[in-house]
C-alpha cells in the first residue's frame, strides 16, 4: 500500500490534472449547441458591452490590485503560463497583476493553505477538487453575467465534469486524455506501414512482435509499469467505467468476471512475459530516445518527440469492447472563497483575457495553449480556429463527438484516486508480478471497489 500511496503522490504532483469523473452518463461529447465564439457582441446577460473580441470594456468596475494565483505547472507547459500571465500584466488596462506561484507540491501546498484559511485568489488544479474543497471555492458560473465569456463556449460534458449540481467550482481550461505514439522507422524497419498505427489490440501485440529487437534494446511495446494513469485508460476502453449505476440507480464496482479487463490483464502481461515490453515505468523516455515501437502516453510526448526528431506517428488509442472511448481528467480554474470582491472580479479579468484575448491579441492564451503544448481543446472558439483546425497532431487528438469523455467513473463517486491506487494498480500487479489468474485477481478487486462505495 504504501508503496502505491507513494506512487500516487510522485504522479499526481507531476501530472497536476488527475483523477477526475465525468458527470454525463451519456457520454457524448456534444458540440451541437456551442457558438464560434463572440465577436463585437453586447453580453446580453449583463448589458456591458464587449470589444472585438468579446470582452467587457467596462474598466471603472475593475480596481487596480494584485491577486495571487497559485498553480502546479512545472514542466514547458508552465512556460507559456508564465509568458502569457506576464503579457497580461504588462497590457491589461485595469492595473490588475497577477502575482503567479508555480511549484511542484501545489497540491500539498494549497491543502494546507486551505486548512490554514490563507489561501491564494485563483488556483489552476483539478476538477476533483469539487468534491475536495468545495467550501473554498465560488460558484464559477458568476463570470458568465459580469464579464463577456459565455457558457456555450465550453464543450459541455467538461463544464459538468466540473460542476456539483448548477454549481461550477472549475472552469475547465485543459483536458488530459492518453493517446497510441508510434515509431514510424521502427516501423518501416518492421515491414509494417509507418502511416498507420495499430487498429485493434491484437495488432498491437502482434505488431509489437515484430518490432522488438533485442539485439538493440528495442521494444515493440512500450505500455509503462507502474503506471495506472496511462493503464487505466486501456482498461475503460476494453472494459468499460470502472464504477457505474446499476438498474436500480446504484452506484457498483465492474470489475468481476469483467471480459475486457481480463483481455487487458492478459494481454498486457504477455507482452511483458514475451519480452515485447519492458517492465519499465518511464517509457516516455524510451520513446524518445528511440527503443519504442508503440506505446500510450498524454499530449505532453509530443513536445519531447519534436525535440529529439524523432518520426512518429499520433492518434486515439484503439476502441476495445467498450466501444468509443475518449476518457479524459479534467483542470480548470478557481476563485477560492478567500478572494476579496476586488480580487474575484480581477481575476474573472484575467480570465476572460485568457480565453478571449483582447483587440490586440493574435493568439489567445487558449488557443496558443493547445498549439504550443500539443493538448487539444474543449474551448469551442479555440477548436474552431483555423490555426488548431491546421494542425493534423491537433486534429488526431481531438475525440470523436460521440465518444464515451467520462474518466473512469460518474462524478457522483468522489473516490477516484484511492480506486486507482488501492484498486486497479494492485490488480495489474497480481497478475504481472504475483502470477495471479485474472479472473481471480478481478474478483479481490471487485471485493476491495466494493468497500470504497459503502
Amino acid at each position: 500500500m504504501k508503496r502505491w500511496l507513494a506512487l500516487f503522490l510522485v504522479l499526481t504532483l507531476c501530472m497536476t490534472f488527475v483523477g477526475c469523473s465525468n458527470g454525463n452518463k451519456g457520454g457524448s461529447n456534444n458540440n451541437d449547441s456551442v457558438s464560434s465564439g463572440p465577436s463585437g457582441s453586447t453580453d446580453k446577460s449583463s448589458g456591458t458591452a464587449s470589444d472585438s473580441k468579446g470582452n467587457s470594456n467596462d474598466s471603472k468596475s475593475v480596481k487596480p490590485i494584485a491577486i495571487s494565483f497559485w498553480n502546479g505547472y512545472t514542466g514547458s507547459d508552465g512556460e507559456v503560463l508564465m509568458e502569457y500571465v506576464e503579457k497580461f500584466n504588462k497590457e491589461n488596462p485595469y492595473g490588475i497583476t497577477v502575482e503567479m506561484d508555480i511549484n511542484a507540491e501545489f497540491l500539498t501546498k494549497i491543502a494546507a493553505a486551505f486548512a490554514g484559511g490563507k489561501a491564494p485568489d485563483l488556483v489552476l488544479g483539478p476538477s476533483s477538487f469539487k468534491d475536495q474543497y468545495p467550501n473554498y471555492l465560488i460558484d464559477m458560473n458568476e463570470i458568465f453575467t459580469v464579464t463577456s465569456l459565455k457558457k456555450e463556449n465550453w464543450v459541455s460534458s467538461y463544464l459538468d465534469t466540473c460542476s456539483v449540481g448548477d454549481i461550477l467550482y472549475v472552469l475547465p481550461m485543459q483536458i488530459t486524455g492518453r493517446f497510441m505514439y508510434w515509431n514510424k522507422d521502427l516501423f518501416k524497419a518492421a515491414g509494417l506501414d509507418p502511416e498507420k498505427g495499430p487498429s485493434t489490440y491484437e495488432e498491437w501485440a502482434e505488431w509489437a512482435s515484430r518490432i522488438t529487437d533485442k539485439s538493440k534494446n528495442i521494444y515493440g511495446s512500450g505500455v509503462p509499469y507502474d503506471s495506472v494513469f496511462n493503464t487505466c485508460h486501456l482498461l475503460q476502453r476494453m472494459g468499460g467505467l470502472f464504477v457505474d449505476f446499476d438498474e436500480n440507480n446504484k452506484l457498483t464496482p465492474r470489475f468481476k468476471d469483467n471480459e475486457g479487463y481480463a483481455y487487458f490483464l492478459n494481454w498486457y502481461n504477455g507482452m511483458i512475459k514475451s519480452g515485447d515490453n519492458p517492465i519499465e515505468r518511464d517509457t516516455d523516455s524510451m520513446m524518445i530516445a528511440g527503443r519504442i515501437g508503440i506505446t500510450v502516453s498524454g499530449a505532453y510526448l509530443s513536445t519531447g518527440l519534436d525535440s529529439a526528431g524523432i518520426n512518429y506517428g499520433v492518434a486515439q488509442l484503439p476502441n476495445g469492447g467498450a466501444g468509443i472511448q475518449n476518457p479524459n481528467s479534467v483542470g480548470g480554474f478557481s476563485v477560492t472563497t478567500s478572494a476579496s470582491e476586488d480580487a474575484k472580479l480581477a481575476a474573472f479579468k484575467f480570465l476572460e483575457w485568457w480565453y478571449n484575448g483582447d483587440e490586440n491579441t493574435e493568439v489567445s492564451a487558449i488557443l496558443n495553449w493547445s498549439l504550443a503544448n500539443g493538448f487539444p481543446s474543449l474551448y469551442i472558439p479555440a477548436i474552431n480556429d483555423s490555426r488548431y483546425q491546421s494542425s493534423s497532431k491537433l486534429a488526431a487528438m481531438t475525440g470523436p463527438q460521440n465518444a464515451v469523455t467520462t474518466y473512469l467513473a460518474p462524478k457522483e463517486f468522489t473516490k477516484t484516486y484511492e480506486l486507482l491506487m488501492e484498486v486497479v494498480g494492485p490488480m495489474i500487479e497480481a497478475v504481472v508480478s504475483g502470477n495471479m489468474d485474472a479472473y481471480k485477481a478481478l474478483e479481490e478487486a471487485q471485493k476491495k471497489a466494493e468497500t470504497l462505495i459503502q
